[in-house]
C-alpha cells in the first residue's frame, strides 16, 4: 500500500510528541490523579479539548486517506486546481464512480463534523464519570475551622450542647493552665459577699413543688392578658365546644388540610424531589448552596447527620413551668436570664453564643451529649419537682449553691376554675435555709382587682416580685475581688486544697489566679499545683500544650 501523504493537507501540531502521553485513554476505574479535585476538574476539561483536536486530526488523516484511493498515492496540487483533489474525473465524487455512503463531504473544506463522528466515534464515558465523581457532593461535610484557644472552645462546645458540670471543668481546666489567651478570663474573678469566697459563676438551680389539689387538668395560672380559662363563673362548657367546633371544621370531610387551607398540605402536593430541596434550602428557598475547598458542592442533609444539632436548654421544662405558672413563669425567666448574661452571677459563659460556629462541635474528637439533670435557661439546671425539703437535699447532691424554687398550691373552686397561688423562692443549697421569697401571686385575686381595674396582669406581677428582686440584687450579687496580701493568699492557698465542695481543677483555677497576680512566688504555685494533683499538676503547670490538654481532659471527663 502506498504510504499516507498528508504535507500540505492537515499538518500535525508542532507539539504533537508532548501531547501524545495526554492522549492515552484513562481506565474507567482509576480515580483522577492531582492534589485535589478541582485540578481533575480541571485536567478533565484540558483532555476534553484535546480529545475534540484529535477527532479533527483523526478525521483529516482519513478523509486524505480515502481521497488519495486504491491506486496510488494523492497529487500534491492544490484542491481545485486541474486533475487533482476532489475534481472531476480522478478521484471519489465523479459522475462513474461509486455513491459515497453518510453525509455527503463539501468538496472544499473536506468531509463534515457528522462524518468525522460517524467515522470516529469517541468515547466519551471516562470523561463523564470523571466529571460526575469531581461534581458529587461529599458524605461529610468539612470541619468548621475553629478561632481561639482550644479549651475554651471546647467548654464553649460542652455549654452549647447542654453540659453545664463538663463545660465549667474544661473551662477552670483553660484557666489552670494559663497563658497569654487566659489571662481576661482569669481577671474576671469576683467575689461573693454572702458565700465569702471567689467564684467565676454562682452554681444556680431551678425547681417546682406542686401540691394542693394537684389532679385538675387545668391549672389556671395567670396570663399576660389577665384573662383565666374557664374565669369566674363562667360556662366550663365554653372550651369544650370550641374545641369540639375545631374539630368538627378540621375533619377529614371538612376539605381543609392541617393548615386550614384547602385539600392536602403544601408538602403533601409536592413531589418528592421538591420536598427534599425544600427541606435542605434548593432551590425556590432561602437556602444558599456551600462549597467546601475542593469546590464540591455540599450537600445539606450530610450536615445533619454527621454533627447532632446543639441545643443548650431543655425545653420541655419552659413548658412546663408556662402551663402551671403562665405569666409569672415569664417574668421569672425573662428576669433570670437578664441577670445571667449580664454576669451579675459570674462572667463564666455570661457572653457565649449559642449559634457559634467558630469553636468546632467536639469535645477530645467526640460529641458531647447533653448533662442530667439539664439546663432550665443559660448556666441554670432544673432538679425537677418536689418539696422544698426534697428539692433542697437533691440541690446539695448536685453541689447547687442557690436554688430558685416555685411553690404551686392549687385548689380547686365548685363551678369555677381552680385557684392557683404561686410564690418564688431563694434557697440556700448548702444548708437548705430560705433567704427570700415572693408575695403571692393569685389568679383569682386578679381576677378582683381587674373587675374593679385596680391592676393588670403586668403590673400585679411585677408588684409582688419587686421585693424580691431587690433583696435578690442587693444580697447575692458579686463584687470586685479584693486584693490579698501574700500571708492572706497562702492561707487562702491552704482553705482552698481542704474545700471538698471545688473540683480539682476549680482548685488550680484559682491558685494559678493568686500566681499570675503576684500573690504566690512561682515555688509556692508549683508546690500547691503538686499538692493538689501530683504529676498531673506538673504537666498542666509546666507540660506541653498537647500533654497539659490530654491531662486536662482525663481529669475532667
Amino acid at each position: 500500500m502506498v504510504p499516507l501523504v498528508i504535507q500540505n493537507r492537515c499538518p500535525l501540531p508542532p507539539r504533537w510528541s508532548q501531547l501524545r502521553p495526554q492522549l492515552r485513554p484513562q481506565p474507567v476505574g482509576r480515580a483522577p490523579k492531582g492534589p485535589s479535585s478541582a485540578n481533575s476538574s480541571l485536567g478533565a476539561l484540558r483532555g476534553l479539548r484535546i480529545s475534540i483536536a484529535c477527532v479533527l486530526l483523526g478525521g483529516c488523516m482519513i478523509a486524505s486517506a480515502e481521497a488519495q484511493g486504491p491506486d496510488g498515492p494523492m497529487s500534491s496540487t492544490p484542491y481545485g486546481s486541474e486533475g487533482g483533489g476532489y475534481g472531476e474525473g480522478s478521484g471519489y465524487g465523479s459522475e462513474s464512480g461509486p455513491a459515497a455512503s453518510g453525509p455527503e463531504a463539501n468538496l472544499t473544506t473536506g468531509p463534515t463534523p457528522m462524518s468525522l463522528y460517524q467515522l470516529v466515534q469517541p468515547e466519551w464515558t471516562p470523561l463523564r464519570q470523571q466529571l460526575a465523581r469531581v461534581m458529587q457532593p461529599p458524605t461529610t461535610p468539612p470541619t468548621p475551622p475553629m478561632v481561639g484557644p482550644l479549651l475554651r472552645n471546647e467548654a464553649n462546645v460542652a455549654y452549647r450542647y447542654g453540659n453545664l458540670p463538663l463545660a465549667r471543668e474544661l473551662y477552670f481546666g483553660f484557666l489552670a493552665r494559663g497563658g497569654v489567651d487566659s489571662q481576661e478570663d482569669l481577671n474576671s474573678l469576683k467575689f461573693s459577699a454572702y458565700f465569702r469566697r471567689p467564684v467565676w459563676q454562682l452554681r444556680w438551680g431551678a425547681s417546682i413543688g406542686l401540691h394542693g389539689d394537684t389532679e385538675v387538668t387545668d391549672y389556671a395560672p395567670i396570663r399576660a392578658d389577665g384573662k383565666t380559662p374557664g374565669g369566674m363563673g363562667e360556662m366550663a362548657g365554653m372550651g369544650e365546644m370550641s374545641s369540639s367546633y375545631e374539630s368538627e371544621m378540621m375533619g377529614p370531610n371538612s376539605g381543609l388540610g392541617p393548615e386550614g387551607g384547602p385539600g392536602s398540605s403544601s408538602m403533601d402536593s409536592m413531589s418528592p424531589y421538591e420536598q427534599r430541596m425544600d427541606a435542605v434550602g434548593g432551590p425556590g428557598s432561602s437556602g444558599t448552596p456551600q462549597y467546601d475547598r475542593d469546590g464540591r458542592m455540599i450537600d445539606p442533609s450530610a450536615s445533619v447527620a454527621a454533627a447532632p444539632e446543639a441545643q443548650m436548654t431543655d425545653p420541655s421544662v419552659g413548658e412546663r413551668m408556662e402551663e402551671l405558672m403562665g405569666y409569672v413563669a415569664t417574668v421569672v425567666t425573662e428576669g433570670m436570664k437578664t441577670r445571667m448574661a449580664s454576669g451579675q452571677f459570674g462572667a463564666a459563659f455570661a457572653n457565649l453564643d449559642p449559634d457559634a460556629k467558630d469553636q468546632g462541635d467536639t469535645v477530645a474528637g467526640d460529641y458531647v451529649q447533653p448533662s442530667d439533670p439539664r439546663m432550665w435557661i443559660p448556666s441554670v439546671v432544673y432538679l425537677g419537682e418536689g418539696s422544698t425539703q426534697e428539692m433542697s437535699k437533691a440541690a446539695a447532691e448536685q453541689n447547687i449553691e442557690l436554688l430558685l424554687h416555685f411553690d404551686v398550691s392549687m385548689k380547686t373552686v365548685r363551678n369555677s376554675s381552680p385557684q392557683n397561688s404561686t410564690r418564688v423562692k431563694v434557697i440556700d443549697g448548702r444548708s437548705g435555709r430560705t433567704l427570700i421569697t415572693s408575695d403571692e401571686m393569685d389568679n383569682r385575686e386578679l381576677q378582683r382587682l381587674l373587675q374593679t381595674k385596680r391592676a393588670t396582669a403586668e403590673s400585679y406581677v411585677n408588684d409582688a416580685l419587686e421585693k424580691f428582686w431587690s433583696v435578690l440584687d442587693s444580697k447575692l450579687s458579686l463584687r470586685d475581688f479584693p486584693t490579698l496580701t501574700p500571708a492572706q493568699s497562702r492561707a487562702r492557698v491552704t482553705g482552698v486544697l481542704g474545700d471538698s465542695t471545688f473540683s480539682l481543677l476549680r482548685k488550680l483555677a484559682e491558685i494559678r489566679y493568686m500566681g499570675n497576680q503576684g500573690w504566690l512566688t512561682e515555688d509556692e504555685m508549683e508546690q500547691a499545683f503538686a499538692i493538689a494533683a501530683s504529676n498531673d499538676g506538673m504537666t498542666i503547670l509546666y507540660g506541653s500544650q498537647a500533654d497539659a490538654v490530654t491531662a486536662i481532659h482525663e481529669i475532667a471527663q
